[in-house]
């Protein structure tokens, strides 16, 4: 009775060292991230933005700020998107409420920083890095919104 009990538990403890991790050892091996991955940084296509507003009047915590301006032919045009990760809350409001889908979450889940300046973000001129060096795209970091929506410069 003894040695079964020792015995069942020392197969347990095997069979656990032994078989299919569970974990990785995460700098080194990175899985990639599934189609139905919420976080990151929003990923604006400027093509496709009407410049309605409804991804900014449907975030809980206000994260999004943009402004539009109008052009000759009367329309609303982007102007800018920024985009504060920090208080984000990666419910997907957003990009549920934009009626062209013209913002997707990236696949880039290393966004955190040591200071809070970093985690705000440009879209537009992401977007713009993307076309033209999407290798340099996700560390572009040109301004820096706060919480009252003023641009400042950022670093």
């Amino acid at each position: 009775m003894f040695g079964k009990g020792l015995l069942t538990g020392m197969w347990v403890t095997l069979k656990t060292v032994f078989g299919k991790k569970d974990t990785v050892e995460y700098p080194d091996v990175k899985i990639p991230m599934t189609a139905r991955f919420r976080g990151g940084v929003i990923d604006l296509n400027v093509q496709k933005c009407i410049a309605c507003g409804l991804c900014a009047l449907s975030c809980p915590n206000e994260a999004i700020a943009l402004t539009t301006e109008k052009t000759e032919d009367n329309k609303k045009r982007l102007s800018s998107y920024h985009y504060v990760s920090g208080y984000c809350l990666f419910c997907n409001l957003c990009i549920e409420a934009c009626p062209t889908k013209a913002i997707v979450w990236d696949k880039n889940y290393e966004i955190a920083s040591y200071h809070k300046e970093f985690l705000n973000y440009d879209c537009m001129a992401r977007a713009a890095a993307a076309q033209t060096k999407p290798a340099e795209a996700a560390i572009v970091q040109d301004t820096v919104v706060n919480r009252e929506g003023g641009v400042s410069l950022g670093g």
